[in-house]
């Protein structure tokens, strides 16, 4: 079979509830087996198809719901832990991007839901309710027709009851030819105790509770996205205010702030350097299967391009069928929409840069604006990888999460690196 008769490699890896204490060894301990056989087997795929794998990792949690209270802190450090177990599994395996076994993988959230038998009332209103992103039911997952040929689990209690109720609703949901997908079940750690008990604010001892906004921007270059573009992008996505009842009109965006090309250009290795366009429809792809994991991503009717303004540059406009409006501007400083939009009241940005946001308030006041809500997002961690676990140094997770070292190695690869 040709590659151009071959659909896109897309699979799906199931996890139930995370251990009680969130810990990159915690985590590693309970999933990490399973979660580097299926990068191992995907990765394999990539390589012989020479195309990327996409993987998308189903994981059940309570934080974040709207029955609960928004604790910011506890999520980002649980999809921290997450993306940094998955990016230090790609090191210790030789999984890299633009090295012909790249991987894609995205992680989805999920707020469990018992549907054993036909649905109540009360059940179909928190259905409807967790029909969009960024968390959803598994029955939603199940049903939403994403092109999985492949769904992988845990070996163990609680995975099997995760799949097999996966399956089902499924099976209910698609019609043969849709529905049909091979799976697979990964070993866990036997020594590791199934629970069902599901991660919560108060297990973690971080109780701290957010306001979600209507209005969130977030601005980088997002060269080459990488696991941690893909965390700060998850962040941002998660302080928008997802509790809006049916009928109710209540404008929401997200503002992503995208650097411009003539910014760029004395970057190291910036003939490697992607363009606007193309970092832009990366951040996209990454959003909206993040945000809409109700339906097929292909069936989505929602992109607008604007023509490019003289003064603001590229713009971009996704309208979700959950009422959201994600923005997409090319920006030429450091403050971007922050400073000409006056709606927007919450701006996500890295612990690195947190000094941007203080310079972005400043200009704020100085237009007798409001401040905005400044959520940081941590440095994924390679702890782990530098306490000597794996056969690859700290610096080599650390490579994974840059982009110039990215573009460093596409440059030696082509034979223009110095």
């Amino acid at each position: 079979m040709s590659l151009a008769s071959t659909p896109q490699p897309s699979w799906l890896l199931l996890l139930p509830s995370l251990p009680l204490e969130v810990t990159l060894s915690s985590i590693r301990s309970r999933y990490g087996s399973a979660i580097s056989q299926v990068l191992q087997k995907a990765a394999g795929i990539s390589s012989s198809f020479s195309t990327v794998t996409i993987l998308d990792v189903a994981v059940s949690t309570s934080l974040g719901n709207d029955s609960e209270p928004f604790c910011y802190s506890a999520l980002q450090n649980f999809l921290g832990q997450l993306y940094s177990l998955i990016c230090l599994l790609c090191a210790e395996n030789s999984i890299d991007v633009h090295c012909g076994n790249d991987v894609d993988v995205r992680i989805l959230l999920l707020k469990e839901v018992a549907v054993e038998g036909p649905l109540t009332e009360t059940v179909q209103a928190v259905e409807d309710h967790h029909s969009f992103g960024p968390i959803v039911s598994l029955r939603r997952l199940a049903c939403c027709g994403r092109p999985w040929q492949r769904v992988c689990s845990i070996d163990d209690e609680d995975g099997e009851i995760q799949l097999q109720l996966f399956l089902k609703l499924r099976n209910e949901a698609l019609d043969e030819s849709k529905g049909k997908i091979v799976t697979e079940r990964l070993p866990s750690n036997s020594s590791y105790p199934a629970s069902s008990t599901n991660i919560t604010a108060s297990a973690t001892g971080d109780q701290e509770t957010r306001v979600r906004h209507n209005a969130v921007a977030v601005g980088g270059t997002f060269d080459h996205l990488h696991v941690g573009h893909k965390l700060l992008l998850s962040m941002t996505a998660l302080v928008i205010n997802s509790n809006v009842q049916p009928g109710v009109n209540v404008e929401r965006s997200l503002i992503v702030g995208i650097t411009g090309d003539k910014l760029l250009e004395n970057k190291k290795f910036s003939e490697h350097l992607q363009d606007w366009h193309q970092r832009q429809a990366a951040v996209q792809s990454f959003l909206l299967a993040f945000l809409v994991v109700n339906e097929p991503l292909q069936n989505l009717p929602l992109t607008m391009k604007e023509k490019q303004d003289d003064t603001l540059g590229h713009i971009v406009k996704n309208s979700l069928p959950s009422g959201l409006v994600i923005e997409y501007v090319e920006i030429f400083d450091a403050f971007g929409p922050t400073i000409t939009n006056e709606s927007i009241s919450a701006l996500v940005l890295s612990g690195e840069t947190r000094a941007g946001g203080e310079a972005v308030n400043s200009k704020r006041a100085e237009k007798q604006w409001a401040s905005l809500d400044i959520f940081e997002v941590d440095v994924l961690d390679s702890a782990e990888a530098d306490r000597g676990n794996s056969n690859y140094a700290a610096q080599d997770f650390q490579n994974k999460l840059s982009s110039t070292e990215i573009r460093r190695r596409l440059a030696k690869k082509s034979g223009t690196a110095d």
